[in-house]
């Protein structure tokens, strides 16, 4: 019998795919990065299964089975998605709100809005903070990518090429990377226009999220895990986060690269537990 139930849903006006394991709560809301979806969550789904913890995983607008993001801004119809999702969520007690990169991005942001539902936050490589030295140059590549010609690339180059990147961009260790996860991951730019398209909605999130100068402003309980070797965001992001945020912890993860829920899963899952402690301390009575 599958542990993890898979199963479509609809938040925020978006169809999506979600995976979840039922147990005690409060749940874990998992929510994942740019170009991921929520498969990038089973090794911590399994984690929550055995230790009997209610958590759901969703595929975020845009990404994975979920519909496509609509033209015009994208950062507010991610935050209606993902505001739906907590309030569906979190009508039985404050959830726990997780997420990676983008999605860390956005479990700030619903933190931010004073939703009662949202108990704590877990945000891993989170986006959007301290990330000006690469956002200056969005507008230029943006500009070349829409005028460069669709390039025939042969398939197999493509493939090794995308693959070997991702292991290195995802992972900490070369010893960690798991090839199934890079195929997965891989899919969603199989050719040389999917990737160009993928990359044309990054620079327009990117662009977005530096545009918020905002990152204090969370009131919840929270946890800024950032690993050492993450090579796409800076661990300085990580502590802008923290800083911005008296009372939240910074916890460093040595030779993690930006997904540690791929490569410390334990780690993700305990200090997911710890804020969940915290939030039982707060709410008495929830179970």
């Amino acid at each position: 019998m599958t542990t993890i139930q898979e199963r479509p849903n609809s938040y925020g006006g978006f169809r999506t795919r979600e995976l979840a394991v039922s147990g005690e709560t409060p749940t874990l809301l998992l929510f994942h990065g740019f170009g991921d979806c929520a498969d990038t969550w089973r090794l911590v789904l399994q984690r929550c299964h055995e230790l009997g913890q209610s958590a759901l995983a969703v595929d975020l607008p845009g990404f994975g089975r979920a519909d496509r993001l609509r033209p015009g801004a994208l950062m507010p119809q991610l935050d209606a998605f993902v505001s739906d999702v907590v309030a569906r969520h979190g009508t039985d007690g404050p959830v726990v709100v997780v997420g990676n990169s983008l999605g860390a991005a956005v479990a700030v942001r619903a933190a931010r809005t004073a939703n009662p539902a949202v108990g704590a936050v877990l945000a891993l490589g989170a986006a959007g903070h301290g990330w000006n030295r690469l956002t200056g140059s969005v507008p230029y590549v943006s500009r070349v990518l829409r005028r460069m010609p669709v390039l025939q690339v042969p398939w197999w180059l493509h493939q090794a090429t995308t693959r070997w990147a991702l292991g290195w961009l995802l992972y900490g260790e070369r010893g960690t990377v798991d090839a199934r996860v890079v195929a997965s991951f891989g899919a969603s730019v199989a050719d040389f226009a999917a990737a160009r398209r993928l990359l044309l909605l990054g620079a327009q999130i990117i662009a977005e999220l530096d545009a918020s100068v905002e990152h204090g402003g969370v009131g919840v309980p929270m946890t800024v895990l950032h690993g050492t070797a993450d090579r796409l965001v800076p661990v300085s992001a990580g502590r802008t986060l923290h800083h911005a945020n008296p009372g939240s912890r910074l916890v460093l993860l040595n030779r993690i690269g930006h997904c540690p829920q791929l490569d410390a899963p334990d780690a993700v899952v305990a200090h997911a537990r710890a804020l969940i402690d915290e939030i039982k301390k707060r709410h008495k009575g929830i179970s």
